[in-house]
């Protein structure tokens, strides 16, 4: 959810930049969909963009491509494992793996089931070290 607040937000700036109408609505609306993985913010952000080509504001339409790329795109890529792993206790790199593995593995649910599978089989490692240095009772 936080990540989809920051998303949101920075494209209400971008559209506000640009000169779409309405960006603040645009952004919170970008917000929402930006819980759908993989389109999120691009349903946006796609419209606009092709509007203010429509109006003939190339250099505008073209600003917004570049911004919805860079400060808009990156934002799952970067906060996400940050987020994630912070959580966690994971390093982002692996975040990421499990993330993408799982998307792999499980479709659009394995978002949530990769960093989870990672976690639980990191926590049966961690327990069967722990259980295999300790002495056994006789």
């Amino acid at each position: 959810m936080i990540i989809a607040v920051i998303q949101g937000a920075s494209t209400s700036i971008g559209l506000a930049i640009f000169g779409v109408p309405n960006a603040i609505i645009w952004g919170m609306v970008a917000a929402v969909a930006s819980l759908i993985p993989g389109l999120g913010t691009s349903l946006i952000i796609l419209p606009a963009i092709l509007y203010l080509f429509l109006n003939e504001q190339t250099m505008q339409a073209a600003g917004l491509i570049i911004w919805g790329m860079t400060a808009v795109g990156l934002i799952d890529n970067f906060l996400g494992p940050k987020i994630v792993g912070r959580g966690m206790k994971l390093h982002p790199l692996l975040v990421i793996l499990a993330v993408l593995g799982g998307f792999a593995f499980f479709g659009p649910i394995g978002f949530i089931l990769g960093p989870l599978t990672l976690g639980m089989f990191l926590a049966l490692f961690d327990i069967y070290f722990y259980l295999s240095q300790k002495p056994l009772a006789q």
